[in-house]
């Protein structure tokens, strides 16, 4: 190849300047077209006519054509591959594999470099790819007999590139059934999807491209496509795959909060199943929809599934989340985060992404549940990662969901609510009222954990969407009951925790009824009662529900730290929660190294956060619920206690902080 100098000085021969930088990049250092285009005279290099002609037919007559037959159809074939391994192309070619390289080489149509790796110039590829198309069919066949050694190979990147150049339906519906179970294995979306785009546009259609299709929609967040589609392929398919398309279509509608379709799938599934595999998936997925509606066989469904289950790191994320799905229901809260924690030991990253996803989903909220912000941050941010490697976005809505929880837990306020108004906004017109009862939720943590109760239980007046789980409603009602009472009208209050229970059994529900109780016992004198309401919520491990009720009364902290069995608990649950002056308020002493290093109140923390994120001070005011003038004075006081002069200074304060 000539370099950039030299085909300068080629082209200098020309004379002509208009497109020339076009020709060279298309030229590629080749001395052939440069010396083509220098022959030619003075020719406009912009015209893609005079590129696409006048070089193909030089490539076709002076070069491609006078090689032996057997040597064009070779490489007609590496370039339909897009095949660059040379070991590849020697199985391709078969037992003629090393004249045709030799000659290709010899010919300079073909260059292999001393990695073993074949370069065909991107002219020469299109001229071939070309002339592929106009062969006629006994070529075609021929060759793409040939390229079926790919699919025994398991080369799908080249067998996808031969679908999509050759739109065969046969070749196309052959090779996604070959290499279906390896892209699901591997969480391969974005080359399912491309496999389905091939095989629709090659005219391929029945009940497999269906299925493949339905699992390509389920993981790029289509719930509805894929579950009609995958219903409609269960239809005209045999054997394991009726029951794998249910699974699909099972999934879809338990991401839709629609038990009785995921309990009508999971049924199915079993009913078809003919693999261990398939079975074992139509068992997660009853108790899947035993979670969704808090059965009260759920741990025999658990207990099922774990017989069942096979053995590897797929089935031992899908039994550690399963454990933390009953536990967060039934109790043990922290036995299963233990042991959920040795399975994350075992180093999982290369299990299937789906179990790896929706482990890591429901590890977070105990955790959070917990009150371990700062490591449930840390998986949710994992949990992004994950999903958009694996091209599964439906994931990621969970993720910040979570986030945004473990922020206000952080008192990292002004972050949580912009991955709220963000998750708002992305989730508007989706199906499903998951994650609008969340947002409510979330925002009155947010609201109460500033001391604006009155916006919290505004934020909760909206009242229930109509199709919500069990336990998610348990907890917007809990919240409600808590807030309620907190705010000082204990007989709704009481009524409200009734209501909790006759929504939800499960343990954060129940939690915050018993802070409930716990709220209204104190505000009558009656000690013991309280005592004994917190003492169920603390050794059942519901920390979270305790960090923001006593952000927002902190007469219950008080009652808290005056108890000596508890002070050390406390005064670790403050501190992970970055709650350092309200431990100090209540007498608790702080490690040195949790303590804010500015001396700022609880407020001034607040609008610190706030401050350094870019918000005015009238943005400020509106999202604290506090007077312009009050935001001022704040301000005035975070820069004499920084010694700064302006907020860019008072921002740069905080990430040195940080």
């Amino acid at each position: 190849a000539m370099t950039e100098a030299e085909a300068t000085r080629v082209l200098a021969a020309v004379g002509a300047v208009a497109g020339r930088a076009r020709l060279m990049r298309t030229a590629d250092g080749w001395p052939a077209v440069l010396g083509l285009a220098a022959m030619s005279g003075d020719v406009d290099f912009t015209s893609s006519r005079f590129l696409s002609h006048t070089l193909y037919d030089f490539l076709a007559s002076e070069m491609l054509d006078a090689a032996a037959p057997a040597t064009q159809a070779g490489l007609t074939l590496l370039a339909v591959a897009s095949i660059a391994d040379i070991e590849v192309a020697r199985m391709v070619l078969g037992t003629g594999a090393h004249d045709t390289l030799e000659e290709a080489v010899a010919r300079g149509l073909l260059a292999v470099t001393e990695r073993k790796v074949l370069s065909l110039h991107p002219l020469l590829r299109e001229l071939l790819i070309h002339r592929f198309g106009e062969t006629d069919s006994t070529t075609r066949e021929a060759l793409l007999f040939c390229s079926r050694k790919l699919l025994r190979a398991r080369r799908w990147d080249e067998a996808l590139s031969v679908a999509e150049i050759a739109r065969d339906a046969s070749f196309a519906a052959e090779a996604i059934a070959a290499a279906l179970d390896d892209f699901l294995a591997a969480g391969r979306t974005s080359s399912l999807q491309r496999w389905v785009a091939a095989a629709r546009s090659a005219g391929a259609e029945g009940g497999l491209i269906d299925y493949a299709e339905s699992e390509a929609l389920f993981r790029g967040g289509e719930l509805d496509r894929a579950m009609a589609l995958a219903t409609q392929a269960s239809g005209s398919l045999e054997g394991d795959l009726i029951a794998r398309a249910h699974l699909v279509a099972g999934r879809s509608a338990h991401l839709m909060d629609q038990p009785s379709r995921t309990g009508r799938h999971a049924d199915l599934a079993a009913a078809t199943a003919a693999t261990a595999e398939t079975r074992e998936g139509a068992l997660w997925l009853r108790h899947l929809q035993a979670i969704e509606q808090e059965a009260p066989d759920l741990i025999e469904r658990l207990e099922e599934f774990r017989a069942a289950a096979q053995r590897g790191a797929k089935q031992s994320l899908m039994i550690a989340a399963a454990e933390l799905g009953g536990a967060l229901i039934e109790g043990g809260l922290l036995k299963a985060i233990d042991n959920a924690r040795d399975v994350l030991a075992l180093d999982p990253s290369g299990a299937d992404p789906i179990a790896h996803t929706s482990f890591l989903s429901v590890f977070g909220g105990a955790l959070l549940i917990n009150g371990r912000y700062e490591e449930a941050l840390e998986h949710m941010n994992a949990l992004t990662t994950l999903a958009v490697t694996n091209a599964i976005p439906f994931a990621v809505p969970y993720a910040q969901i979570q986030s945004a929880k473990a922020l206000i837990g952080l008192r990292r306020f002004a972050l949580a609510t912009r991955t709220l108004s963000l998750l708002e906004r992305q989730m508007q017109d989706k199906h499903g009222d998951y994650f609008h009862c969340r947002i409510q939720t979330e925002r009155a943590r947010l609201y109460a954990s500033v001391h604006d109760l009155e916006r919290a239980l505004g934020v909760l007046s909206l009242g229930l969407p109509t199709r919500i789980r069990k336990t998610d409603g348990g907890v917007f009602l809990g919240w409600q009951a808590l807030l309620t009472a907190i705010a000082g009208d204990s007989d709704r209050a009481i009524a409200q925790a009734s209501d909790v229970r006759q929504m939800s059994r499960s343990w954060e529900a129940e939690s915050l009824a018993l802070l409930t109780e716990a709220v209204i016992a104190l505000g009558d004198g009656k000690r013991d009662r309280t005592e004994s309401r917190l003492r169920t919520v603390i050794e059942g491990g519901a920390c979270d529900p305790i960090v923001i009720a006593v952000r927002a009364a902190p007469q219950l902290g008080a009652f808290i730290a005056a108890q000596s069995h508890w002070r050390s608990w406390f005064q670790r649950l403050l501190t992970a929660s970055r709650d350092a002056s309200l431990a100090a308020s209540l007498g608790l002493r702080v490690p040195r190294e949790a303590k804010a290093k500015t001396g700022l109140s609880p407020r001034e923390t607040e609008v610190h956060e706030l401050l350094a994120q870019g918000l005015t001070n009238e943005e400020i005011a509106k999202l604290l619920y506090i007077s312009l003038s009050t935001t001022k004075v704040h301000v005035k006081h975070i820069y004499e206690k920084l010694g700064v002069r302006s907020r860019l200074e008072a921002a740069r304060a905080l990430r040195c902080d940080v």
